[in-house]
């Protein structure tokens, strides 16, 4: 379960309480290792001092350094000085039969087993050696060894402190520390967010700063501004394709109105004004929903619900079925169609010929009466080639890469004449690339235009 506190601050004091509390872990990990092994350490010399002494004793009384003294020797016990060490030694009934200086551990209980170790007395921190003396014909005596910890727990703990106190000296500054990193490397977040605030759908020029350096921070910098880019372009083309059929709306709509006036003025008497009106009207409105049906196919494709229905059909077919209309449709050119032998597409069929009545009507356009126009098929390397050819008026070579932009014309007096909307070819190229297809062009001014749609066998829906 989360913690409401971690929930409710900024990143840049995550980022410090987080370094904080690990410094702190490491801290207080550090100090307890310097402790505990300070304090193994201090426990190992009073445990070597007691050994040390013990053995110094019972040299004593077996005479290994000299004379040999007995358990009761007052001198026994003269060549141990250190104010930390006490000693006794007691007989087999552990009665004390010597001792050094005032032996203030009557209450320590006398081991007959050889050993050393750490004990706590009446608060106090001490290494007993217990060692067992045989006494000649008297029998077995023990000797006792205290060593007297307390000076060593004193520095100890006042060492726990002092390090304490480092300790909380230490996180507090790793806090500050910690909190000005952390404001310093979030700076391009906040610099980013002010960016982000102060761009608006009316002003798309601004842009983030992105620094030298080639790290998180500055990748992110990158891509919000090539982010903001694609937005800004997006919008302009938003903007301008609304503001262009808003134009080629304007036009039908105008003249749609201009006619009913003249009805509304002498049509309701004069019959061919009438009729004339009533014509222009109609074909003006078939033209206006010619255009609108266009736009809501683009718009739709833009939106990703504009769906193929994926179905294998024969290309022959449909390549006959275009170039029969064709000839019905334009008697006055040379329509020319063929395939090159059986010819089978998985594709959405409506939209290919949509495609392909696009770009036959195109030429026929463009073509002078009595010119050819000519349609093939074949198949190369696994993918169907479409060829539409003809001896139009061709296009400019300047101009070729923006025919298949909306609302595109070469000639605007023609495409009056026409009747053309600029988004034939729009559609044309939306219907190839959502078939995963490709198409060229090759044209020269006069010389005619040769388009080539190229297809793969199997189209991916």
């Amino acid at each position: 379960m989360r913690i409401k506190l971690f929930e409710s601050k900024k990143i840049s004091w995550k980022i410090t309480i987080y370094y904080a509390i690990i410094f702190s872990l490491v801290l207080m990990m550090l100090s307890a290792s310097v402790l505990y092994g300070l304090r193994i350490y201090l426990i190992n010399q009073a445990i070597n001092k007691a050994m040390n002494t013990s053995n110094s004793i019972i040299e004593r009384i077996n005479g290994s350094t000299g004379e040999q003294m007995s358990l009761d020797d007052p001198e026994l016990f003269a060549g141990e000085q250190d104010s930390t060490i006490s000693a006794r030694i007691v007989n087999s009934n552990k009665i004390m039969i010597n001792s050094l200086s005032k032996f203030n551990w009557s209450k320590l209980q006398i081991s007959t087993n050889n050993s050393v170790k750490p004990l706590e007395v009446d608060g106090l921190h001490l290494v007993v050696a217990n060692r067992q003396i045989l006494n000649g014909d008297n029998g077995i005596a023990y000797l006792q060894v205290v060593v007297n910890m307390n000076k060593e727990y004193v520095f100890l703990e006042a060492l726990f402190v002092l390090m304490a106190g480092a300790d909380l000296v230490g996180i507090a500054i790793s806090l500050f520390a910690g909190y000005l990193m952390s404001r310093r490397m979030l700076y391009p977040i906040d610099r980013i967010t002010r960016a982000a605030q102060s761009i608006s759908v009316n002003d798309l020029n601004r842009r983030i700063e992105v620094s030298q350096t080639d790290d998180e921070l500055s990748r992110l910098a990158k891509t919000f501004n090539e982010m903001i880019e694609r937005l800004q372009l997006s919008f302009e083309k938003q903007k301008q394709f609304v503001s262009d059929a808003s134009h080629e709306l304007r036009t039908p709509i105008s003249v749609i109105l201009g006619y009913i006036g003249l009805i509304d003025r002498w049509g309701k008497e004069d019959a061919d004004v009438l009729h004339e009106s009533i014509n222009a009207i109609k074909n003006e409105s078939i033209g206006m929903m010619e255009l609108i049906k266009k736009l809501l196919f683009l718009a739709k494709g833009d939106s990703r619900n504009q769906k193929l229905k994926i179905d294998e059909f024969s290309l022959n077919e449909l390549i006959d079925e275009i170039g029969r209309e064709s000839e019905l449709i334009s008697q006055k050119h040379t329509i020319q169609y063929s395939s090159s032998g059986e010819i089978s597409l998985l594709a959405d069929r409506k939209m290919i010929k949509q495609m392909l009545r696009a770009l036959i009507d195109n030429s026929v356009k463009y073509t002078p009466e009595k010119g050819s126009i000519s349609l093939l098929a074949y198949k190369r390397n696994n993918l169907i080639n479409i060829n539409i050819r003809d001896t139009g008026i061709g296009i400019p070579s300047h101009e070729i890469s923006k025919i298949f932009d909306r609302f595109y014309r070469i000639d605007k007096a023609r495409a009056k004449e026409t009747g053309g909307s600029g988004l034939g070819l729009a559609i044309v190229r939306w219907i190839v690339d959502a078939h995963k297809g490709k198409i060229t062009v090759e044209s020269n001014l006069g010389d005619g235009t040769n388009i080539t749609v190229e297809l793969p066998a199997i189209a991916e829906s």
